[in-house]
């Protein structure tokens, strides 16, 4: 462990830009015991930290997935500065994860973290994963990294408003995710420190020669810079200024194995396009509410956020949000926590007769989170989005499926400091379908990490798959149960879907309805009862409910969303008629199948596609 002391002023490096991220660099909380992060505004700047180092990484990184051996993760407790571990945790593929907290460091100490080491029993090829997943000598797996609580941090995303008196919060945390990717700590590293230098031939390139080091050989020497550019790793920062990864500091990583790029090349899937912000007016925080539901349909191209109201209906809150300029049609939606702020963040996809792109709007400011991001290749059929944590970190992914025309591809994104795609798949096992998909997010194993629900589009019977998130993640989606038809085999007018846990019991139960030209039935299967009925077909399970949410005689289907709109622990199921024209919509629990009342979510709108919920 290294600790980074106040000094007088150093110089401040603008950031580049990153806009492809290879390395996913975790941030994780669990061992945060004093609540040092639970600001929202302090885990995001943590976190840019790390995607700003993660954006340059170009390292592949096997996924760890323990199954029948075990492994364990040392590292030194953030909050005690004692022994801390972690077993048999599970790594997606290209993941590293740093445990950060905060205590007194005392002195002028203001952060002080390393690489961890672990402990591993299984198979010979498991024990070679784990030994060949990073490069040679330095972490396998990630690390600790302690603040000090009483320093007077400046948690700014820029450096503006940064005070001389405060220091850096960002600056720190760059230093110190240094160390545990290696730089100062790792054995690689000692192997090329000789004579008070770094003779790295990456570094020395950099600085022109051998880079002098500390007398431990864990930093830069103190002031070191490269063309009046101060480097990171320099031991001492200081009051008033933001110091960012040199070109010096990325240079030694390389030295060190990994592999470091530019992230100027484009993403392999989604693209992204400028952002004009077509709308106007008061952004409501959603942080104010228990839970919101997202409601379209007009086809203006528009969307509303909304609350439960006292009379068991929905009321409108926020703008009114046009996201895609020149785009009209019928938006889809979903909303998630992307940036693991505590707040639901609105994601809006385009409907069909545009090209295929995700706006993504932060649910506390209404800014932007990422770019305007085009998926699917820029379909132009419309997509359908399904939000949830996958792989338990605290932050939702985006998944985002064709309408009809575009096949069953399904891709999930992760918001670092862009969207990017984390999986692309086939998730109906007939690349020459073509109509489509719907998808849904939900932990229906109550494993704690949400799963994907893919369910078939139009000209499809009613057939369903649902995939363990954390194998898609992985890059190999694997099935928790062996796909199902959720209705009647013969119907062909699709389904959409929604996995919530609608009985608090910890489960997500299943809620589907048909696609177009279906009846309003509404079909609820317990998630614990499928998971433990491997072999049985869902529609051979009893429901949990099995109702019509309107009119039986209508056949312009039925949309479905579940959420916890009263933060209760047990979600609503929340439906929308697929009537052209029509706008109806209901609000529902296990209780309240036949009394819920049915509204009209927008009495002064008349062009609609029905409602779609998300």
């Amino acid at each position: 462990m290294h600790t980074l002391p106040r000094t007088p002023p150093l110089g401040l490096e603008p950031l580049e830009p990153r806009d492809v991220p290879a390395v996913n660099i975790v941030v994780d909380y669990s061992f945060d015991a004093s609540g040092f992060f639970a600001d929202p505004a302090r885990r995001a700047v943590a976190e840019q930290a790390a995607a700003d180092l993660g954006s340059r990484l170009g390292t592949p990184l096997a996924a760890v997935t323990p199954g029948g051996n075990t492994w364990t993760e040392f590292f030194t407790n953030p909050a005690t500065g004692g022994d801390a571990s972690v077993r048999n945790a599970t790594l997606a593929a290209d993941t590293l994860t740093i445990y950060v907290g905060a205590r007194e460091l005392g002195g002028s100490t203001v952060g002080e973290g390393g690489p961890g080491t672990y402990s591993a029993s299984g198979t010979s090829a498991w024990r070679t994963l784990l030994r060949g997943r990073a490069p040679s000598g330095v972490t396998a797996w990630g690390g600790g990294v302690a603040f000090d609580s009483s320093t007077n941090w400046f948690f700014g995303a820029s450096p503006a408003g940064l005070g001389r008196t405060q220091t850096d919060f960002y600056s720190v945390a760059v230093h110190e995710f240094g160390h545990v990717l290696g730089i100062g700590t790792s054995s690689r590293w000692l192997d090329q420190v000789s004579g008070g230098t770094f003779v790295g031939p990456n570094a020395e390139a950099v600085y022109g020669g051998p880079v002098p080091v500390t007398a431990d050989g864990g930093h830069w020497r103190d002031g070191t810079t490269v063309n009046g550019v101060p480097a990171s790793l320099d031991p001492t920062t200081s009051s008033g200024t933001r110091v960012t990864f040199s070109a010096l500091d990325f240079a030694a990583l390389e030295d060190l194995g990994w592999a470091v790029g530019t992230s100027t090349a484009p993403a392999p899937v989604s693209t992204t396009q400028s952002n004009p912000r077509p709308w106007t007016g008061t952004w409501t925080s959603l942080a104010f509410f228990d839970g919101v539901v997202v409601l379209s349909g007009a086809t203006a191209g528009t969307a509303q956020a909304f609350a439960l109201a006292t009379d068991g209906t929905l009321v409108a809150v926020g703008p009114v949000v046009t996201p895609f300029v020149g785009n009209g049609g019928a938006l889809r939606s979903a909303v998630g926590d992307f940036n693991g702020d505590g707040t639901p963040d609105l994601a809006l996809g385009t409907g069909v007769g545009a090209t295929a792109a995700v706006r993504v709007f932060n649910g506390r400011t209404g800014a932007d989170l990422g770019e305007l991001t085009t998926v699917l290749g820029g379909f132009g059929g419309g997509v359908y989005l399904a939000a949830g944590d996958l792989d338990g970190d605290g932050r939702d992914e985006l998944a985002v499926s064709a309408d009809a025309g575009g096949g069953t591809r399904v891709t999930v994104l992760r918001l670092l400091r862009t969207f990017s795609p984390v999986a692309d798949f086939i998730a109906l096992d007939d690349p020459n379908f073509r109509g489509g998909s719907r998808v849904a997010i939900g932990d229906v194993d109550g494993d704690g990490a949400a799963d994907l629900i893919v369910g078939a589009g139009v000209g499809g019977g009613p057939r369903v798959a649902v995939y363990a998130g954390g194998s898609v993640l992985a890059g190999s989606p694997a099935k928790l149960v062996p796909d199902f038809f959720a209705l009647d085999s013969s119907l062909r007018s699709g389904v959409f879907i929604t996995a919530a846990d609608l009985d608090g019991d910890g489960f997500a139960e299943l809620a589907y309805g048909t696609g177009t030209t279906g009846g309003p039935r509404v079909r609820v299967v317990s998630g614990a009862l499928l998971v433990a009925n491997p072999g049985r077909p869902a529609d051979a399970l009893p429901a949990v409910a099995d109702f019509f949410a309107f009119d039986p005689n209508d056949r312009s289907g039925l949309r479905v969303a579940g959420r916890d709109l009263d933060g209760d622990g047990a979600a609503e199921l929340v439906v929308g008629s697929g009537a052209p024209g029509a706008a109806t919509a209901r609000v529902l629990t296990l209780a309240t199948l036949a009394t819920a009342p049915q509204f009209n979510p927008f009495p002064d709108v008349s062009a609609l596609d029905g409602v779609y919920v998300g």
